[in-house]
C-alpha cells in the first residue's frame, strides 16, 4: 500500500497536474482501494484542515513580502549591504548573498526572496563580468535560505501540523541559515579569485557606510522587531505577521512614500493569488493526511524503518534522504505536510525532537527548490537572468552539495540547530 500511494502520487505530479488536486486525488485513490470512498469525508477534512490560527500567520507574511518588493526595501539593504561586503573579492555576489539573508528574516519566502534579489542584483553581475550560470544559480541559492531565517512559512507549516513552538523552530533556523550563507560566500570567492573578477579597489568609509545604515536601518529592524515581539511576548507568531505588514505599509507609505495607495490592489491581488493557491494545497492535504492515518501508514512506515536501524543518527539520514529524492519532484509545502504526520510516529519512537526535526526538513526543502526538474528557485532566477535551465542546473551543483553538506552536518551535530532554542527558552 505504502509504495501504491508513492507511485500514484508521483505519477500525477510527473502528469504535470497541480498539487492540489494530485494530493485530494491520491486520497481518494486509497479510499477507492480501501472501499471507505466519503464524499463526505472529503470535504469536511478538507475544510477542517484550515481552521488552524496559527495559519493566519501565512497570508500575512506573503503580503508583507509582496509590499516590501514594491516599497523598494531592497535596494536600500543592497546599498548597505555593499557598504560592507562589495569591496571583497567576488563583492557583488557577497552582496546578493547578504541582501539575502537580510530580505530572509523579514519575509519568509524562498521565491519572494529570490525574486527581489534577483531583479536588483542579477543584471549587474552579468554585467560585471559573472557567468550568467553563476549569478543566477547564486541567487536562487541565496533566496533558498528565506525560510531557513526566521521568519518562515513552511516552519509555520511543520509547526501547526506537529504541534511545536513556532519560537523554538523559528531560533533553531537562525545558526544554520547563517551557515550556509557564509558557505555561499566561500563559495563566491573562489569564484572571483578564479576567474580573475575585477574587484573594487575603492577604501571603505565610515561615512558612506553611516549614510547607507540610516538609509537602511528603519528595514533592519524588521527582524529585531519580529523576534523581539515574539520572544518578549508581546505577540505571538501568527501576530508577529500582521506586525511585519502594518509595519511594512508604515515604511512603503507613509516614511519613503514609494507606495501609493493606488497600489495597494494590485499588491494585495498578488498576495491573494500566492495565498490561495498554497491554502487549496493545505486543505487538500489533510484528506491524504486523513486517509494515511485511518490505514495506520504512519506505523507502518515507522515498522519497516525500525527494521532498517535501531541508530536515531541513521534514521535521521535515512529521512533526510528521502525528503531529498522528493524535493525533486514535489513542491515544499507538500513535502511537509505528506511526510510530517509519518515521520512524527518514526521520531517518537527514537525520542528525536521534532522541533529539531522540523528545522531538518524546512532545511531539506529549500534545498529541493535548487534542484530539477520543478526547483522553484531555478525556475525564477532562470526567467529573470534569461539563463537556460540547463545552464543554471549545471551551475547550481556546488551550491546544492554545499547545502547537503550542512544538512549532515546538522544530522551529526543537532546543536547546531538546538543551541540558540535551548539556551533561550529553557
Amino acid at each position: 500500500m505504502i509504495l501504491t500511494i508513492l507511485l500514484v502520487f508521483l505519477f500525477l505530479i510527473i502528469l504535470g497536474i497541480p498539487v492540489a488536486f494530485v494530493l485530494v486525488s491520491t486520497g481518494i485513490y486509497v479510499m477507492l482501494a480501501q472501499g471507505i470512498f466519503n464524499p463526505v469525508i472529503v470535504s469536511h477534512n478538507m475544510y477542517s484542515g484550515l481552521d488552524q490560527f496559527a495559519f493566519l500567520a501565512i497570508p500575512f507574511f506573503i503580503l508583507a513580502g509582496e509590499i516590501m518588493g514594491e516599497a523598494g526595501l531592497t535596494t536600500r539593504l543592497m546599498n548597505f549591504a555593499y557598504s560592507l561586503v562589495g569591496r571583497f573579492a567576488g563583492g557583488l555576489a557577497h552582496v546578493a548573498v547578504l541582501v539575502a539573508m537580510i530580505f530572509a528574516a523579514m519575509s519568509g519566502s524562498s521565491v519572494a526572496t529570490t525574486a527581489a534579489v534577483g531583479a536588483l542584483l542579477l543584471p549587474d553581475m552579468v554585467k560585471k563580468g559573472y557567468g550568467k550560470g553563476f549569478s543566477a544559480s547564486l541567487v536562487a541559492a541565496s533566496g533558498a535560505i528565506g525560510p531557513i531565517i526566521p521568519p518562515s512559512i513552511p516552519m509555520i507549516l511543520y509547526a501547526v501540523i506537529a504541534g511545536q513552538s513556532v519560537e523554538r523552530m523559528f531560533l533553531g533556523g537562525i545558526v544554520p541559515g547563517i551557515i550556509y550563507g557564509l558557505m555561499l560566500m566561500i563559495y563566491a570567492t573562489y569564484y572571483a579569485k578564479k576567474n580573475k573578477l575585477p574587484k573594487d579597489e575603492t577604501k571603505f568609509e565610515f561615512k558612506e557606510f553611516g549614510i547607507n545604515l540610516k538609509d537602511a536601518f528603519l528595514p533592519l529592524l524588521t527582524p529585531v522587531i519580529i523576534m523581539g515581539g515574539i520572544l518578549s511576548g508581546v505577540f505571538t507568531a501568527t501576530e508577529s505577521a500582521v506586525v511585519t505588514v502594518a509595519y511594512s505599509l508604515f515604511l512603503g507609505l507613509v516614511v519613503y512614500k514609494s507606495i501609493k495607495t493606488r497600489d495597494l490592489s494590485k499588491i494585495f491581488l498578488k498576495a491573494a493569488r500566492s495565498t490561495a493557491s498554497i491554502m487549496m494545497i493545505l486543505a487538500a492535504s489533510a484528506v491524504l493526511n486523513w486517509v494515511l492515518t485511518s490505514q495506520q501508514i504512519p506505523q507502518q512506515v515507522a515498522n519497516q524503518i525500525a527494521a532498517m536501524s535501531n541508530d536515531p543518527t541513521i534514521v535521521m539520514l535515512l529521512l533526510m534522504g528521502f525528503v531529498l529524492v522528493l524535493g525533486c519532484f514535489m513542491d515544499a509545502t507538500a513535502i511537509i505536510l505528506l511526510i510530517t504526520p509519518i515521520a512524527i510516529v518514526v521520531l517518537n519512537q527514537y525520542n528525536i525532537d521534532l522541533a529539531y526535526f522540523g528545522v531538518m526538513i524546512v532545511i531539506n526543502v529549500c534545498i529541493g527548490a535548487l534542484t530539477p526538474p520543478v526547483g522553484a528557485n531555478l525556475f525564477v532566477a532562470s526567467r529573470i537572468s534569461n539563463t537556460s535551465l540547463v545552464d543554471i542546473s549545471k551551475s547550481v551543483i556546488p551550491l546544492v552539495l554545499s547545502a547537503v553538506v550542512l544538512l549532515i552536518a546538522c544530522v551529526l551535530f543537532p546543536n547546531i540547530i538546538m543551541f540558540l532554542p535551548n539556551l533561550i527558552l529553557t
